[in-house]
């Protein structure tokens, strides 16, 4: 369950007049399995949703939770994680979790105030998370957005072919685009915050959209294809085009983390872990801010 999804499903349960008590990562240190981007939900039956970080921590957290449901009251507690507690992920952690306790009334005059307070948790994640631009229907693009949709991020498909862009093949979708590729920008308003995927059938197809990606701000713009084939588009953008290296070099290509993938399935594992790596850099994660060196360039060099 994404944490947007855990979200709207405190939404739900206040509109079915249930009562629940939001849990969130205030602040962590150490070797913590979660970082602050988590929040878990808690009824009274002393069930759980979400998650914040699992183990002990969380199991601890559920029952503290329940209590102050129970007493209608909100709180905040520091957890300490020593070296003989496992988390659920399969990692031995040693570190610090303060958790706060938000109690959310679905009463009639509360009601509307907890909606709120959900509401205002949401549109401030939504603001500061891109979108995925895919550019191209095929296989891979519909793997990859499949496995996109369940790890939080929201999609646009872009094909010139209605069969290869309907809710059939992309039902998770924020928006799908059928036109043609000489005009993409008129179509897209794309900013820092965003992803692109080019994937379309063909080499001309990637040349059109790469020449007008590279003129947008997009962070991270990636190109799916052999070496042969962007070394052979590259040239065109640089000879023909007027782009220079530092242009080209924008490009993740061939995009995808180099973990030997083949089928369509597994090149949407490799193109989803880059993701969440780009992800993680930009939100400055702790875990990966840590690992000072740590950049997309190091992670994705070849065999």
């Amino acid at each position: 369950m994404t944490v947007l999804e855990t979200l709207e499903l405190a939404k739900n349960m206040l509109g079915d007049g249930k009562d629940i008590m939001l849990a969130h990562i205030a602040n962590s240190d150490g070797s913590t399995p979660r970082s602050i981007d988590a929040y878990m939900l808690i009824d009274k039956d002393k069930k759980s949703y979400g998650t914040v970080g699992g183990g002990s921590v969380e199991y601890k957290a559920t029952l503290d939770g329940a209590k102050m449901l129970e007493n209608k009251s909100s709180g905040h507690v520091d957890y300490s994680l020593t070296r003989n507690e496992v988390a659920d992920i399969g990692m031995i952690c040693g570190g610090n979790i303060e958790v706060d306790f938000t109690y959310l009334s679905a009463d009639k005059d509360k009601l509307l105030n907890s909606l709120a307070f959900i509401e205002e948790i949401i549109s401030g994640l939504k603001s500061e998370k891109g979108i995925v631009y895919m550019f191209g229907g095929g296989h891979v693009s519909v793997a990859t957005a499949e496995l996109l949709n369940n790890i939080g991020f929201d999609t646009v498909v872009y094909d010139d072919r209605g069969d290869f862009v309907n809710a059939q093949r992309f039902p998770h979708a924020k928006r799908l685009i059928c036109s043609d590729y000489e005009d993409v920008l008129s179509k897209v308003n794309l900013s820092e915050k965003d992803y692109v995927l080019i994937m379309t059938r063909g080499h001309e197809y990637d040349y059109m959209v790469q020449r007008q990606i590279l003129k947008t701000k997009a962070g991270f713009i990636g190109v799916i294809g052999s070496r042969r084939k962007l070394a052979t588009i590259e040239a065109k953008l640089l000879n023909d085009d007027g782009f220079t290296k530092d242009d080209t070099a924008r490009f993740y290509a061939p995009v995808g983390l180099q973990i030997g993938a083949e089928t369509p399935e597994e090149i949407a594992v490799s193109i989803a872990a880059e993701l969440i790596l780009k992800r993680a850099v930009a939100e400055n994660r702790r875990k990966v801010a840590e690992k000072k060196t740590l950049r997309l360039e190091d992670i994705r060099q070849p065999f």
